[in-house]
């Protein structure tokens, strides 16, 4: 895998949480939309009705649009692969030596600026991006080998 594409991965580790929520509110918008007016059984004006009784969810699931449940289905697939993503690339980024951890950890997780990264190592910013870089090759490594990750397509 090339550089460019760890740091990408390594960047879009901290925007991960925040797609699964966007997924989730998407989710739960199509179930208040098309799914919670389920209000049980209605009777048709008992006592003076002719106990027609009509089922309701009977009634809603007819009225949903095909592609709602394929929509929803979808949304769930995408935000397991993004946690597993999620998962796996913390795991590769655990393997590394000390250092590198901490400096990728501050960097790109964290999101700290290189020169605040450089105070909380104790290194110079300089060092910091060249530990970066020998942390990056061997993530380029270990992402290539590891099939979540090497399988993921990034979107914009």
């Amino acid at each position: 895998m090339d550089y460019e594409k760890v740091i990408r991965f390594l960047e879009m580790y901290s925007r991960i949480d925040g797609n699964v929520h966007f997924l989730k509110k998407c989710i739960k918008g199509l179930h208040d939309e098309y799914y919670t007016q389920l209000s049980g059984t209605n009777y048709d004006g008992l006592p003076t009705g002719k106990n027609n009784i009509s089922n309701v969810t009977e009634n809603l699931a007819l009225n949903i649009p095909d592609g709602v449940s394929e929509g929803i289905k979808s949304y769930e697939a995408q935000i397991s692969e993004l946690q597993k993503l999620k998962a796996e690339i913390l795991r590769e980024i655990s393997r590394l030596k000390y250092v590198q951890k901490s400096v990728i950890f501050d960097k790109y997780i964290n999101g700290l600026k290189w020169e605040q990264v450089a105070v909380r190592n104790h290194y110079t910013s300089r060092h910091c991006k060249n530990i970066r870089r020998e942390a990056v090759k061997c993530l380029a490594e270990r992402f290539e080998k590891n099939e979540t990750i090497s399988k993921f397509k990034i979107t914009a």
